[in-house]
């Protein structure tokens, strides 16, 4: 249950902060997910938030574009669909925001542990 509160939470922050921030801002959000909504499986909450934000987005784009525009980068990208553009998009995503969360979740100081 609290890894899905944290994906969640890191979906939510990330799609915020993509409004007025930069790309890099969903590093910001993983890593806010990591420390306030630290779960057993950061790495994974993480990456599966936002592989699974950017998946959408660039969905979203390619059906609201007037011109095939994902085609266009897929062809000069050298990648043979424009779907597995939208996943190779969704996989870099996702390690940034895995990465982020656990460095997140790495810096809490766990509670009873003695140095």
């Amino acid at each position: 249950m609290k890894f899905i509160i944290q994906v969640l939470y890191v979906v939510i922050l990330g799609w915020l902060f993509s409004l007025f921030l930069p790309w890099w801002s969903i590093a910001l959000a993983g890593f806010m997910g990591g420390y306030f909504g630290k779960s057993k499986a950061n790495f994974t909450a993480g990456f599966v938030a936002i592989a699974l934000l950017w998946f959408v987005h660039a969905w979203l784009i390619d059906l609201n574009a007037s011109a095939p525009l994902t085609e266009k980068v897929a062809y000069l990208l050298i990648v043979q669909s424009k779907t597995l553009l939208m996943v190779i998009t969704a996989v870099t995503g996702g390690l940034v925001g895995g990465f982020s969360t656990l460095t997140g979740s790495l810096l809490v100081k766990e509670k009873g542990r003695k140095y």
